[in-house]
């Protein structure tokens, strides 16, 4: 056994004793399996396997750390060592090591990702296995394990269905079984869906699914925690209710046609195209009416648009639903729609401006859409502006006081990805930008800016430019000052003003849309 399999193994049983910085130090000794050998880790695993199944927390992460590493060089990840072979033996010790602990250890799920990123039938055919028997407890993790299956085609089909299939009794497995079945069959990779024989259960599964999330809406829960859960519930059932419309669909079984019509009736609009889609796809001419109806809603509309061109019935879709502002609308409203954003579309979206222009990054220009978005709740309401076209983005500061130019250059200034280009906080400056800092200061208080706060030191293309909180005439805000001119944003009534970073980004903005479109 290596030095450094013992140093590893030291650092595992000791971790908890150490502190802070001495458990960090331990995870980047950890660093050397980006060249270890098959043998190194076999010994691993082995080490692994006689201690006791049971882990700390700290002991989860060393190991999650340690196999991300094997797991990052086999798909080739720029600085590590070349792949390391998966072999049957380093497999066969990581699966008794899955079995061993269970799917409450959070490194097991990376365990899992070798046998997906092997691919081999014997190492697939276990992984399906370990997969049915005991899933992960994380769902967040399953797309990641299933990921290589979906990026590859370097694999036989029968090493994983049927067996697979047993697998659609665990909701956290469920939906990537039947997306991975839907992708095989419309990519072609298999001549039948590997679910053909299961359209029964997938249509009682489908009906289950459809009842539960009707209870919720009609009867959604009151208080905190049971929000929270429901939340999950319904978030999880639309994913699986999803998958399993697509699989009636492309399985083509007219006795599925009952179950979607319930789904139809359910008010989420994304179950609601998946299901209008797999009836039309049957022959339904109601799954084509209410398909052609959710053309209105943004949020959904881009996916009814790609259905329909599918079904060949895009024409029959209004033509205002299908211009490139219609487009733009859409991708706003599912940009703010993710979990990350607001998390549910707006309640309305109005156009603010709409132009061709040059942009950082693109060779043609591009066509820019501004469109002010607003949620309406019970008591309030709240807006802002956002941007689609070039990209979809849009602030927690309130940008409504602004002149669409200098809303089009806060995204730009956001957008930019450029060596020279960049922003430093002003705690973490050298004595030399220091100086930068005094000068541009002075800068300021020369053009009647005063209780300046410098916060930001911004280089553009080799030229400074100072940021700070500051007073002027009176009136708070952020003034950006460079060695030609002083900008100023003063602070008005909004309860979500203009910051020092965006204003830095409308400043960058402004100098690189003004370069671009001369």
């Amino acid at each position: 056994m290596s030095e450094d399999v013992v140093e590893l193994l030291r650092d595992l049983d000791r971790i908890a004793e150490l502190d802070i910085s001495e458990r960090e130090e331990a995870i980047r000794r950890s660093g050397w399996m980006g060249q270890a050998t098959g043998d190194d880790i076999e010994a691993i695993l082995r080490a692994v396997l006689s201690r006791p199944p049971e882990l700390n927390k700290l002991q989860d992460l060393l190991l999650t750390a340690v196999f991300r590493q094997v797991l990052a060089r086999q798909r080739g990840a720029a600085d590590q060592a070349a792949p390391l072979p998966l072999n049957d033996s380093l497999l066969a010790r990581a699966a008794d090591l899955c079995r061993y602990w269970g799917p409450q250890v959070k490194a097991r799920s990376y365990l899992l990702c070798w046998f997906t990123a092997a691919r081999n039938p014997s190492a697939l055919a276990t992984w399906t296995e370990l997969m049915v028997s005991d899933p992960p407890v994380d769902s967040d993790f399953v797309a990641a394990i299933f990921g290589p299956l979906f990026q590859h085609r370097d694999y036989d089909p029968a090493a994983l269905f049927p067996a697979l299939l047993d697998g659609l009794k665990h909701i956290s497995l469920a939906a990537a079984i039947l997306d991975l079945s839907n992708f095989m069959m419309r990519e072609r990779i298999v001549l039948q869906h590997p679910a053909a024989g299961r359209v029964q259960e997938i249509s009682l599964l489908l009906a289950g699914l459809v009842g539960r999330l009707g209870r919720l809406e009609t009867t959604p829960p009151a208080e905190g925690a049971d929000i929270e859960s429901a939340s999950r519930q319904v978030k999880e059932g639309i994913s699986l209710a999803v998958s399993l419309c697509d699989a009636l669909a492309l399985i083509g079984d007219q006795s599925a046609v009952g179950k979607l019509y319930q789904a139809l009736e359910l008010s989420h609009r994304r179950l609601r195209a998946e299901a209008a889609a797999a009836l039309a796809k049957l022959g339904e001419e109601t799954g084509e009416q209410v398909l052609i109806q959710l053309a209105e809603e943004p949020v959904i509309r881009l996916r009814v648009l790609a259905y329909a061109e599918e079904l060949g019935i895009l024409d029959r879709i209004e033509a205002q639903y299908r211009t490139e502002q219609a487009k733009a609308e859409a991708d706003l409203a599912l940009w703010l729609a993710q979990p990350s954003q607001m998390n549910l579309p707006p309640t309305r979206c109005e156009l603010v401006d709409a132009r061709q222009q040059a942009w950082p990054g693109y060779d043609d220009l591009v066509a820019c859409f501004l469109f002010r978005f607003v949620y309406a709740f019970q008591d309030s309401e709240f807006s802002n502006v956002g941007i689609a076209g070039p990209l979809t983005h849009a602030f927690a500061a309130d940008l409504a006081d602004l002149s669409p130019d200098d809303i089009y250059a806060a995204f730009a200034g956001w957008h930019v990805d450029h060596e020279d280009i960049y922003e430093l906080s002003v705690d973490s400056l050298s004595d030399a930008q220091r100086v930068e800092v005094a000068r541009l200061e002075r800068r300021l208080r020369d053009a009647g800016y005063d209780a300046i706060v410098p916060t930001i030191l911004g280089s553009f293309l080799g030229d400074k430019a100072l940021v700070a909180t500051a007073m002027y005439q009176g009136m708070p805000g952020i003034a950006v000052a460079d060695q030609l001119q002083c900008a100023w944003w003063p602070r008005r009534g909004s309860l979500r003003p203009i910051d020092a970073d965006v204003a830095y980004c409308i400043y960058k903005g402004r100098k690189l849309l003004r370069a671009f479109n001369e």
